[in-house]
């Protein structure tokens, strides 16, 4: 018996939906909780080995630096073992999505557009925008407010975080735009810019691969970020569990230890110590 109008638009509506629910990216796999953590007595931790001193390759080819000396921390504190995961930047959030990492460090900022796919711990660090300047500028730099002068030249990196201050606190300035790091450096060494406004953990490295030039960073801090460590959306137990170990670790100083080890100097701000996390 042929089929009636009504049903086969129905049909077809079924049919329509079910090819768009197939065309639709599949979401992350669920996450591991903290008693399958604990059960399985191994925590997985996505590290970027190639941002120093976060993350580095050590004489062994081992993944180490602030990151790992904290995840092995964490792994300690929560009787389990330590599986460090080689992550890129770009990799961070896909990875805790994907539950291919039950965390993910490597410097993640925290910012609204990633807390609405992930979730973040309390602050592990902060990141402090500030001007680096080398001795023997033509026009004296001492205070942040000294750059907004026509004769003062900055250079930065096309798209960070330093272009939209000094596109409000400093428009008379000379700005010179490179598309990396050792650009820049190399325009500061040579004398062909004054001062470079960036996040001081991201220039330390850099500044040290440039002895022979006289740095000076200025004191006052411009503006902070914090930097939390990534758990897959939702995940609240093993968050939670997190949460309670890095208080513990701010609490004895092992945090800052730890950083001042690898940074050779005190976070530029502290993180305060906040038992409601």
């Amino acid at each position: 018996m042929p089929e009636s109008l009504p049903g086969r638009r129905s049909a077809l509506r079924l049919l329509a939906a079910g090819a768009t629910l197939a065309a639709l990216p599949r979401g992350g796999a669920e996450a591991r909780p903290l008693e399958q953590v604990l059960s399985t007595k191994k925590l997985r931790v996505g590290i970027n080995p190639t941002l120093p001193p976060f993350g580095l390759f050590n004489e062994r080819n081992q993944i180490d630096g602030f990151d790992a000396d904290v995840a092995r921390e964490l792994a300690r504190l929560l009787k389990v073992e330590l599986e460090i995961v080689q992550v890129g930047s770009p990799d961070r959030v896909p990875f805790v999505q994907a539950d291919r990492v039950d965390l993910v460090m490597g410097s993640i900022t925290r910012t609204v557009d990633r807390a609405l796919v992930i979730d973040f711990t309390m602050p592990l660090h902060s990141q402090s925008m500030v001007v680096l300047a080398r001795e023997g500028t033509s026009v004296p730099l001492n205070k942040p407010a000294d750059l907004n002068n026509k004769d003062v030249k900055l250079v930065q990196v096309r798209g960070t975080t330093g272009i939209p201050w000094i596109q409000a606190n400093a428009p008379l300035a000379q700005v010179t735009l490179l598309d990396n790091y050792p650009d820049v450096f190399r325009a500061l060494a040579q004398g062909r810019a004054d001062a470079l406004v960036d996040v001081y953990e991201s220039v330390l490295i850099p500044m040290r691969n440039q002895p022979d030039v006289k740095w000076r960073v200025l004191d006052q801090v411009l503006g902070t970020m914090w930097t939390g460590i990534g758990v897959q959306k939702g995940n609240a137990s093993l968050r939670d569990a997190v949460n309670v170990a890095l208080f513990d670790m701010h609490a004895r100083g092992f945090v800052n230890q730890a950083w001042e080890k690898w940074f050779g100097g005190p976070m530029r701000t502290p993180v305060p110590l906040n038992p409601m996390f």
